[in-house]
């Protein structure tokens, strides 16, 4: 009599099959959400590195400009990416060997440790209507919200002394690059491929 009492209340503290299967259900479920949050918290972290030291660029020029009255031209190119290195998915150290460095260093930009983007920001006055001096931002992006390409539309083209920043990472080193492009006359920062 004792072990059919046992049993009973053994089989009443128990999970049954069903009741697991339920609970490691939902563990999946919730195991899946919180993989999509992740992801969209990496794809957001992973461009606000480029954000940020941009966003540090234009204080830079623009402390610059306060004091000499134009902008500093601190690359050769839109595509003399700072700090020196290939753009993939490892971070270089802000500073070293690079042709455009003691440029940088005289615009005083830095950053809180090594970065995986590349930076390039040329800067200029206007000359003969053409704006931005005939720059081209880096080619093969599509400018899907805007007209046209950022530095071809005329109303980002500057009447006075100008700067262009460009950023561009390739986290994921498919070969698609992250673009990220302001201008002086730019309020915020133009962003492509992001995600990439």
């Amino acid at each position: 009599m004792r072990s059919t009492q046992r049993q009973r209340s053994a089989a009443r503290r128990a999970f049954t099959l069903v009741e697991l299967l339920v609970v490691v259900g939902m563990v999946g479920i919730l195991a899946a959400l919180a993989m999509v949050g992740y992801r969209r918290y990496m794809a957001a972290a992973g461009i606000a590195e480029p954000k940020a030291v941009i966003q540090g660029i234009r204080g830079a020029q623009e402390s610059y400009k306060a004091e000499m009255l134009v902008y500093l031209p601190v690359s050769s190119a839109l595509d003399s990416w700072y700090p020196a290195g290939t753009l993939n998915d490892q971070k270089r150290a802000w500073g070293g060997t690079h042709p455009d460095a003691a440029n940088w260093r005289m615009l005083n930009v830095t950053t809180d440790g090594a970065v995986r983007f590349g930076y390039a920001c040329v800067a200029g006055v206007p000359s003969g209507g053409s704006g931005f001096g005939g720059l081209t931002a880096h080619a093969g992006f599509t400018w899907g919200n805007l007209p046209g390409p950022p530095l071809a539309d005329p109303q980002f083209a500057p009447s006075g002394p100008w700067y262009v920043i460009q950023a561009a990472g390739d986290r994921d080193v498919d070969g698609t690059y992250a673009l990220l492009l302001t201008t002086s006359t730019m309020s915020g920062i133009y962003w492509e491929n992001d995600t990439e």
